[in-house]
Order: structure tokens, then sequence, then C-alpha cells
């Protein structure tokens, strides 16, 4: 069971307005209230099948992840609990033989939690939080309590639209590829639809965002949170 101090941090969380200044808190928070002592944000694309470093929090500082860009698909326990949208815990033994040497000796890797972020059962990110300082051994319930973090935390970048806007899973699918920059013919493939269907959830999407095209679906989607 969570601590009372956790709930009462993610809702004092849910107040901030700026997405960046969220993201930090969410991750010092992680540090926090979890016995790790680094936390790693990265974003994920599904069709390319790569992450790219945004920030992590170690201690005090915030270190900037910009240059780490990689296909995860070789790196097979964080391609796996992407795939699955599942979190794993993966200890130095398996970081040996699956993470790039490059990053096991520069982050100096021992013990490691992967955790999905998604939107609508789109994996669009992930967290690495390594360092475990707690008690072994690793338990599933760290790991439940660690994901359930994250999923609480990240509802406040997808706030809820109002009813009469609402968009289907489908709908909000299509708007999250349009944002990566898919074509319609990628974006078929992803969801096993044709074309055609594609074509008619975009019209759907700029119908009920009460928009003129695409980008300005887009860009209202990201205004109002339904989209990264």
């Amino acid at each position: 069971m969570m601590d009372q101090a956790v709930y009462e941090y993610m809702e004092k969380i849910a107040e901030v307005s700026d997405v960046r200044k969220k993201a930090e808190w969410m991750m010092r928070g992680c540090i926090q209230f979890f016995p790790f002592q680094r936390a790693s944000l990265f974003t994920y694309s599904p069709l390319s099948h790569t992450g790219e470093g945004i920030f992590l929090i170690e201690n005090d500082k915030m270190v900037s992840l910009e240059a780490v860009k990689d296909d995860v698909r070789p790196i097979f326990p964080l391609f796996q609990a992407l795939t699955r949208n599942k979190p794993v815990f993966i200890n130095r033994e398996d970081i040996l033989n699956s993470f790039p040497d490059k990053y096991v000796r520069h982050f100096e890797l021992s013990t490691l939690a992967i955790v999905p972020i998604s939107l609508v059962n789109i994996v669009v990110g992930f967290v690495l939080v390594d360092s475990y300082i707690g008690e072994y051994p690793f338990t599933k319930n760290y790991l439940s309590l660690l994901s359930y973090y994250f999923k609480r935390m990240t509802v406040p970048f997808f706030p809820s639209f109002p009813e009469k806007n609402t968009l289907s899973k489908r709908e909000t699918e299509v708007l999250q590829h349009l944002a990566n920059g898919y074509l319609m013919k990628e974006m078929a493939s992803m969801m096993s639809v044709s074309e055609y269907t594609v074509r008619d959830y975009i019209s759907s999407v700029v119908r009920k965002l009460g928009v003129n095209h695409r980008a300005e679906a887009v860009a209202v989607g990201m205004r109002k949170g339904i989209i990264l």
C-alpha cells in the first residue's frame, strides 16, 4: 500500500500546469518515495522502436539525456517491456547480458526497473529507475507500486475532454500518430485497418475538435493534453 504522503504529493503535482515542470517533479517524487537513487525519462516511438532521452534525476541534480537515442529492439528486456506494456525489474547479470556496454559503464548500471508510459494503450515513453537501495529480494509489490505511481502521475498530462468533444480511443490513437509524423499508410499498418478507415478517423477528429485541418488538430490535441 502506498503511503499517504505519496498521494498528497501526487495531488500537489496535479496542480502544476507546466508540462516540463510536472515531469521533473514526477521524477523527483520517484526517487523520494521509492528506494532508488536515479530515475530517467524517455520518449518512445512504436513505429521506429526508438527511445530518446529527455532527462534524469539523481539526488538533487537534473541532467539532460537529449544525446541518448537508440533502437531499443536489440535491448531485449527493454523491448519486451515496451511491447507488452508491462513494467519489469532486472538484475545486474541481465543488464550486463543485454544492455549496450557504453550505457552500463557510463551510468554504472546495477539493478534496473523499466516502467512503460502509455496513452490509450500506446506506449509513448518509459522510465528507467536504477540504483536500487531497498531490501532484497525485490518484490513484485514494489514494481506494482512503482507502476501505479507513474500511471497516476501521468493522468494529469492527459486531462479528460468535455463529454461532447470526447474522442474515441482509435481517434486519439490516430491523432497521436499524426503528431508523431506518421503517414496514413503507416498508421493503417500499425492499427491493422485500411487507409480509408484511417482517413475517416482523421475526419472525425477534425470535426470533433472543431478545427480546419490536421496540423491544427494536432496543436489543439497537445494544448488540451489529449496527446503528447
